[in-house]
């Protein structure tokens, strides 16, 4: 692992690029013992340098790496969130869409090992309101990816997401409004009439709840789950086969 470390941390790309392959086969080797505090601390600190790479697929390995970190790390990844949850924010906004997948890939992982609600909330304080619009569409879209998962389980998430969601729907721009109305409706797929309940706690415009419920009535809600397991995310879709080659 600290060979791959030290890869990871060379000044040239080419050799960056070769780290983080590295540092990936490093983790896949570590999935049967885990990860040491030491190890976690050690590639936190190595993997954050790396998300703000200028080359992408720097940035993005090193988000891929994250994500599996946290799976393997168990308790030791928990003491890193404060530092990881803004920084994932970010990259959210960043240039190219490979790693802005592998950002909202980090922040729903963590909400896996964390809370779905804790996540969302501290990621919410730097990414509701984020200057950059992007950073906005991207969080959204990960907050709906959030609601199918973990939605059946954890109650408490939707009534946090869905204050700032409905302010999105007046954002100036296009993409993100889009995005809002698409949580709005992956919501509702999963808590059916209830939603409805929700939404009038709201006091919203009359023009913008027809609206809303126009949309609705086209949407079949979920049947819930008789037993209402919880989806878990798989290590397989953290780590594919071949996703990116330096």
């Amino acid at each position: 692992m600290e060979a791959a470390l030290e890869a990871a941390r060379a000044k040239d790309t080419k050799q960056r690029l070769a780290g983080v392959e590295r540092l990936h086969e490093a983790l896949e080797a570590a999935a049967r013992r885990g990860l040491t505090s030491a190890e976690v601390t050690s590639l936190v600190d190595a993997c954050m340098d790396l998300t703000k790479d200028g080359n992408f697929r720097v940035a993005q390995g090193g988000l891929q790496a994250l994500s599996a970190a946290a799976v393997l790390a168990g308790d030791h990844f928990k003491i890193h969130l404060n530092a990881l949850v803004p920084a994932a924010v970010e990259r959210l906004g960043d240039g190219k869409q490979p790693v802005r997948d592998a950002a909202r890939q980090l922040l729903v992982t963590l909400m896996e090992v964390s809370s779905p609600t804790i996540i969302v909330e501290r990621a919410g304080s730097y990414a509701w309101t984020h200057k950059s619009w992007r950073v906005r569409e991207e969080f959204v879209r990960t907050v709906a990816t959030a609601v199918g998962l973990f939605a059946s389980t954890e109650l408490p998430l939707q009534r946090v997401l869905l204050s700032p969601v409905l302010q999105l729907l007046n954002d100036l721009n296009q993409s993100v409004r889009d995005a809002a109305i698409s949580c709005i409706e992956e919501m509702y797929r999963n808590m059916g009439s209830q939603f409805h309940e929700e939404l009038q706690r709201h006091n919203l415009p009359s023009y913008m709840l027809k609206d809303i419920n126009s949309r609705l009535d086209k949407i079949e809600p979920k049947a819930r789950s008789s037993d209402g397991a919880r989806m878990q995310y798989k290590v397989t879709q953290i780590l594919p086969k071949n996703q990116w080659n330096p």
